[in-house]
């Protein structure tokens, strides 16, 4: 049975919450002229640091339409800041210097997702195409994106190396143009009518594109595992990046592992690990004429 007193704060959070969809309503129809406005969270998967929802209404010539929107706050960026300082610290321990970075403010983190999915759109890269971000009530801020019928790659069933080899290039082209994405992971990589990039990390100020390129990269390469065995994956990655680039990607393996929204085994991190720094594992017959190769010679017939 629930006590007054948890009746109470319960009711308070619902009606703090319906300040803050009144807020979103309001916002839609000053800035996107939506009438009828309706707000439905999404299920959350990984570990989300935002409030999804789908926002739907009707614009100025009476059609329906839809929007994606994250609401932001202080508690997301007190947990996004947990979550940087504790993978800098793993990496300090592990003698690599700290790489990442948290926003100051959740104006700050709205506006940086903004900037940088509106910088990935202008490559042509497909993603939500970001319309705006905007102060609500209570110190929360709502980005605005296109919304998409899509759904992570790894839950779409059969994914081809073409698929594959799409998303690598999609990376390869950021990069190129000096942008970094910082949280690469499954659910951030969606298949609808295209293939789509979504979300963005955060690095510090200052890290080398070398090690900002080696995180992304491993990080892609760990989040495409649930789609294909990793001899294949590696197999791609080789057609986009130099050796080098996935050697330095090897030595941040361990702390990917770490990450609660990535999973793979030991036994698959020691096999990217070696296939990263340069190993090629062999099967069937090229396995046999390796073996062959170490034999020592038949002595000369007497």
């Amino acid at each position: 049975m629930t006590s007054p007193a948890e009746q109470s704060h319960e009711e308070m959070h619902r009606a703090y919450f319906g300040e803050v969809l009144e807020s979103v309503r309001r916002v839609m129809g000053r800035n996107y002229g939506l009438k009828e406005v309706s707000i439905r969270p999404l299920g959350t998967g990984g570990s989300r640091l935002s409030i999804p929802v789908r926002i739907t209404g009707t614009d100025k010539d009476g059609r329906k339409v839809r929007y994606f929107g994250k609401i932001l706050g202080s508690s997301d960026l007190t947990v996004a800041a947990s979550i940087q300082f504790f993978k800098n610290v793993y990496l300090h321990m592990n003698a690599q210097d700290p790489i990442f970075e948290s926003s100051r403010s959740a104006e700050d983190m709205a506006r940086d997702q903004y900037e940088s999915l509106k910088a990935i759109h202008g490559l042509g890269i497909p993603t939500a195409h970001p319309f705006g971000y905007h102060r609500l009530e209570g110190g929360l801020w709502l980005v605005v994106a296109e919304f998409l019928e899509a759904r992570p790659m790894a839950q779409t069933g059969n994914v081809t190396p073409e698929q594959i080899a799409t998303v690598f290039r999609y990376l390869k082209k950021m990069h190129r143009n000096g942008l970094f994405h910082g949280d690469l992971k499954p659910e951030n990589i969606m298949v609808g009518d295209r293939i789509y990039i979504l979300d963005v990390g955060q690095f510090r100020r200052g890290v080398s594109k070398a090690k900002k390129r080696a995180y992304d990269l491993v990080c892609l390469i760990c989040a495409l595992l649930e789609c294909a065995p990793a001899e294949k994956i590696m197999a791609i990655a080789r057609k986009f990046y130099s050796r080098g680039d996935l050697r330095a990607g090897a030595s941040y393996l361990d702390l990917v592992q770490r990450r609660p929204d990535i999973n793979f085994s030991d036994e698959t991190k020691e096999k990217l690990r070696r296939l990263m720094r340069g190993a090629r594992l062999l099967s069937g017959s090229a396995f046999l004429v390796h073996l062959a190769s170490l034999l020592p010679a038949a002595p000369p017939h007497l």
